[in-house]
């Protein structure tokens, strides 16, 4: 007969069944007649890996490595919820102080076993606080979401281990929208914002930040079952803005990335951002029709003069043709002009623009609107001769 011991709580428990340990737990483990906890509580740390891999198990550590551009962007803008999320020695993300829980059963068999269950047991040591619970006392448990700590080493998905336990968190879901979906942006396939309803009054960064954006530390995207989970900068929120934005890269072999490479018009996706003391936060929306030819600027500097050319799908040409598309030129970020009051020219899959109609040189931003295609926006600079 052996003894389990854990804080308070203490059983003993036998290979075969004895009159000290009649009760049969497992085969071949025997426990004495004594109600067990209903489950261990406590906190740890881990690596994104371990945060992510229940609900996104193909893909490896090393896809969550930071890339040369992504460790040169955080230096200047640190993820903002430092209480949470740290750069680790791998050149990752460790997410800290996350709420896991263990059952008694699993605790017993690991103690039993202990090379067997050695992965459970070393992730057991870095559990802190670790709290047996018993049934009377369940429904006293502050906190929400908990990760189950499985035999095998590796953590389940977030849950509630009791009803009533949504109501320890702030409610935030009907006071956030979804916003400015963008196709074919910049560098990415796919982009788009989060921020507080006009009603909130959130307008600036620091009201953005202390609102909500500090407690963030999880963004993830799940398109065609696939859980993609987004690293800070993927998504962030900067001054002067009062919003969360974030993006999937394009082109790039990086397999976070590849579910955006292609897709079907009304294809679902759903988006759901953690933060600390709220709720969980998911929209889901449906992705517009893709383009055969991806749009493009032909460059992103014009000297005055040049004509500007954009690669577009024909069909959106064509929504062009008819002005069903909204068109817009951006002249600074409040003031448009209409885009089919200027001088433009429309080829099969090509919108050309002479530069030598603006009145000034400078940053513009060409906006179109499709309700087929979705908001696509170009940023362009036009400069002075020589």
């Amino acid at each position: 007969m052996k003894k389990v011991q854990l804080n308070e709580f203490s059983i003993n428990y036998d290979i075969v069944q004895t009159e000290q340990c009649p009760v049969m737990l497992d085969e071949q483990l025997y426990i004495e007649d004594k109600k067990l906890p209903r489950y261990f509580i406590g906190e740890t740390t881990m690596t994104f890996f371990d945060f992510y891999h229940a609900d996104s198990p193909d893909f490896q550590e090393t896809d969550y490595r930071l890339s040369e551009r992504f460790l040169q962007i955080i230096g200047r803008f640190p993820h903002t919820n430092q209480k949470k999320i740290a750069l680790n020695e791998s050149e990752s993300y460790s997410i800290k102080q996350v709420p896991v829980y263990v059952t008694a059963k699993d605790y017993i068999l690991a103690e039993n076993n202990p090379e067997k269950y050695a992965k459970f047991r070393e992730k057991m040591t870095m559990i802190q606080s670790l709290t047996p619970i018993i049934e009377d006392e369940a429904e006293l448990v502050v906190g929400y979401k908990r990760k189950r700590l499985l035999l095998d080493g590796t953590y389940g998905s977030r849950e509630l281990l009791e009803k009533g336990q949504e109501k320890n968190v702030q409610a935030i879901q009907e006071k956030l929208e979804y916003v400015n979906e963008m196709y074919y942006f910049a560098h990415y396939s796919y982009a788009a914002m989060v921020q507080f309803l006009p009603e909130y009054d959130i307008t600036t960064y620091d009201q953005f930040h202390e609102a909500y954006g500090k407690f963030v530390y999880s963004f993830t995207i799940t398109k065609n079952g696939k859980t993609i989970p987004l690293l800070w900068p993927d998504y962030l929120y900067h001054k002067p803005e009062n919003h969360l934005e974030f993006g999937l890269l394009a082109n790039t072999r990086q397999p976070r990335y590849l579910q955006f490479d292609e897709w079907e018009a009304k294809e679902p996706i759903m988006i759901e951002i953690l933060a600390d003391g709220f709720e969980d936060v998911r929209f889901e929306t449906h992705l517009k029709q893709p383009m055969n030819v991806q749009p493009k600027l032909s460059k992103s500097e014009y000297t005055l003069g040049e004509t500007i050319c954009l690669s577009l799908d024909s069909g959106l040409v064509k929504e062009l043709a008819k002005q069903e598309a909204k068109f817009e030129l951006y002249k600074t970020k409040k003031t448009s002009e209409n885009g089919y009051s200027l001088n433009y020219e429309l080829l099969e899959e090509q919108l050309l623009m002479p530069s030598a109609q603006f009145e000034k040189t400078g940053r513009y931003q060409l906006k179109i609107t499709s309700d087929v295609y979705g908001q696509l926006l170009f940023l362009f600079t036009i400069k002075q001769e020589g």
